[in-house]
């Protein structure tokens, strides 16, 4: 029997310095997350052998497009200045689509880029780009919601390349 996956753009939530839940997405792609670094850079020697470099870099740019009239911006706004006046703004940030099992989890984040300031006469959109670090990512599927469990193991297991120094 053939499974069904469902997905509601409405099930994503993203839940910046355990205050704000986002609000005021734009239609179309709302929400990217990249690594910024691969762990792994190869080369293949002229004999043949392949030899790998890792790095152990957890950092991700994260691109949230809001429409210009949702509160999200005063409350980004806020952060940035924060960060800028004293250098203390980092945040966490919690990205969860509810109806699977994709998750992004950071204790580490911060406004690396302010949205351009534009004014039209339709819905103007900004984009904020967030940089995280310490960051876990689980790339999940939509055939059913995850658990709080399965989310924890998601972290938890996300994060062992952050820890690699500790153990």
């Amino acid at each position: 029997m053939a499974s069904i996956a469902n997905y509601c753009p409405d099930d994503v939530n993203v839940l910046v310095a355990g205050l704000l839940n986002i609000t005021g997405f734009v239609d179309g792609t709302f929400i990217t997350i990249d690594k910024d670094v691969m762990p792994f850079k190869s080369v293949r020697t002229p004999d043949g052998t392949v030899a790998r470099l890792y790095d152990n870099d957890q950092t991700y740019t994260i691109r949230i497009t809001v429409h210009n009239g949702t509160v999200t911006n005063d409350f980004l706004t806020k952060l940035w200045q924060l960060d800028e006046i004293t250098q203390r703004g980092k945040f966490p940030i919690l990205v969860k689509d509810h109806s699977g099992t994709d998750l992004f989890f950071s204790t580490t984040t911060w406004i690396e880029e302010l949205p351009q300031l534009a004014k039209s006469n339709s819905i103007d959109q900004r984009t904020w780009v967030l940089r995280s670090s310490q960051a876990v990512i689980n790339f999940g599927n939509n055939e059913d919601p995850s658990s709080i469990v399965q989310d924890l193991v998601n972290i938890a297991t996300g994060a062992l390349p952050i820890l690699e120094g500790i153990l």
